[in-house]
């Protein structure tokens, strides 16, 4: 009669060990439901989901009571004129001279110089009238010049420019083409002859074959930067300028800053070296917007 009475408590005991652990399984099953199916409707609630990289912010506006408006903290163009001069000076870390063109550069004049100013760079006007005056002054640095159309749509002007930053001020709203399909426009406009059956022309040497004008608007799609004045209408011309600037050397970081950052990462330099222009710039700097200080380290 013991053994059967002990028999029987180790049943029982077995059974509520059971019954507990189902109990708990199906506890945690119900609230991983229940996380599942409020964590999404939470996240809307609050907009953190992580797909999106803009901020929002409850703004009033006269009017329209409390509104929530979409502010895209990497949008360039959001940012203040003097944030935009500090981290236009702090790319420009080899003091590199601006040259901008465009085909009624006269009338952007006043806002040429306002640039130059926020940068602290000398305004500088285009007076040379070939390229060997022009080259005696490649030497000087921190210069904003504003060249003419008549001037830009040569040749003999763009080596000059080359050295430094070539601003296209675009009031027309071109669309900007890459050099694969320019010269596809270019095959286009100046076909190339088909070779005549039989054989071929002893070569004149001293003949040589005529090169038709270029289109001036195939020359300024040339510029590092282009400024879409008619796409931003809304914007202030230096604000316009600016911003491109910026969003064209980020686009197009010169190449040591990555190779820098990989020699970092392998541990072949320092991770606190800087390069002695770097240090010439944090010498002279008045620092940089928490944007591009995030983008740079990014």
């Amino acid at each position: 009669s013991s053994m059967a009475a002990m028999a029987r408590r180790r049943a029982s005991r077995g059974a509520l060990v059971t019954v507990a652990s189902a109990a708990s399984v199906l506890t945690a099953s119900l609230a991983f439901v229940a996380l599942q199916g409020t964590a999404p409707a939470a996240r809307r609630a609050t907009g953190c989901s992580r797909e999106s990289r803009s901020l929002r912010r409850a703004a009033t506006e006269p009017g329209s009571g409390g509104t929530v408006v979409e502010v895209d903290e990497d949008d360039v163009f959001q940012q203040s004129i003097d944030e935009l001069a500090l981290d236009v000076r702090e790319l420009l870390i080899t003091d590199a001279n601006i040259y901008f063109i465009g085909p009624d550069i006269d009338s952007y004049k006043d806002a040429v110089r306002e640039v130059a100013d926020m940068l602290n760079y000398t305004y500088t006007p285009w007076d040379y009238e070939g390229l060997n005056n022009a080259t005696n002054d490649m030497d000087l640095r921190e210069k904003v010049f504003l060249v003419p159309p008549l001037m830009s749509i040569q040749r003999w002007p763009w080596p000059v420019m080359r050295s430094g930053l070539v601003v296209w001020l675009d009031p027309d709203g071109y669309e900007t083409l890459s050099v694969y399909e320019r010269d596809r426009i270019r095959k286009l406009k100046f076909p190339e002859k088909k070779a005549a059956f039989g054989p071929e022309k002893p070569p004149d040497l001293l003949k040589t074959e005529y090169t038709p004008p270029g289109d001036p608007v195939d020359m300024w799609m040339e510029a590092d930067v282009h400024a879409k004045l008619k796409e931003m209408e809304h914007l202030s011309v230096e604000t316009v300028v600016l911003g491109s600037i910026i969003n064209a050397i980020l686009d197009n970081p010169p190449k040591w800053r990555g190779w820098m950052r990989q020699a970092k990462i392998r541990g072949t330099v320092d991770a606190n070296y800087e390069t002695p222009l770097q240090v010439r710039r944090e010498y002279h700097s008045y620092g940089m917007s928490p944007r591009l200080n995030r983008l740079l380290k990014a």
